[in-house]
């Protein structure tokens, strides 16, 4: 059994489609943990529904949104599983499963041939800022400085020691990111991405000549929610169409 610690705040229909999807396609034993930080009503009614339909299997609320390195170790307060558990955000959806397994079974195996790795992320179908051949002739993990919540496979203990910067309250883009992996990487552990395990990131559109990833002016803000939850400019890059994510 393996725990998911999912961070929520706000995008209704994005948060949904996320744990709707993320349910449907993981076949390894594991449990989600989802903590709401805040969100308003809207939101709460339907991680409380979603709850109801045990598609959440521990629901933690907040009535105030304290940050997201706050959330990051609040969830770690109900993580159990070992030596794995996953961090994500409320807006990945992973591949389908394969005759190899599903996309949690094949991080814990290639996290158990590479111990020297403490988070290996799936790969998203695009990173905010890089282009599209990251992945070009890289080898299975393609070692970062830092890598994001993308359905983040972490090692429980290195990243319990490491902890989230508690005395942060609204951290810059990729702040929370940056400050895990730099805890991780002091231990003498390297993160990355898996070259092919791959994910959906549910953000942005261009349509309106707006911020092509999808997010408003000011860190603070983070992502908008937009119909369809598409990066219309990026979506085609790595041959990835969104409507994968429907049923």
């Amino acid at each position: 059994m393996i725990d998911i610690a999912m961070l929520v705040c706000n995008r209704p229909r994005i948060t949904e489609i996320a744990i709707r999807e993320l349910k449907a396609r993981t076949t390894t034993p594991h449990r989600l943990i989802v903590l709401d930080n805040g969100s308003e009503s809207e939101t709460l009614g339907v991680l409380c529904g979603l709850a109801n339909e045990r598609l959440i299997d521990a629901l933690i609320l907040s009535e105030r949104n304290y940050g997201v390195h706050w959330g990051h170790n609040e969830l770690l307060n109900f993580v159990s599983s070992g030596p794995y558990y996953v961090s994500t955000d409320n807006d990945l959806v992973p591949c389908a499963p394969t005759e190899e397994g599903d996309w949690l079974s094949r991080l814990v195996d290639l996290a158990n041939l590479s111990p020297d790795y403490a988070a290996i992320a799936c790969r998203p179908h695009v990173l905010i800022g890089e282009g599209a051949n990251l992945f070009d002739d890289a080898p299975e993990i393609k070692e970062r400085g830092h890598v994001g919540a993308h359905l983040r496979l972490m090692f429980t203990q290195a990243t319990r020691y490491a902890g989230w910067d508690k005395s942060a309250r609204r951290p810059s883009r990729n702040n929370e990111e940056r400050w895990i992996c730099k805890g991780l990487k002091a231990q003498g552990y390297k993160v990355g991405y898996a070259r092919d395990i791959r994910c959906i990131h549910l953000f942005g559109e261009t349509e309106l000549g707006e911020d092509p990833w999808g997010y408003e002016q000011g860190s603070e803000h983070g992502h908008r929610e937009v119909s369809p939850p598409v990066n219309v400019f990026a979506w085609d890059r790595q041959g990835v169409d969104w409507q994968t994510c429907q049923r």
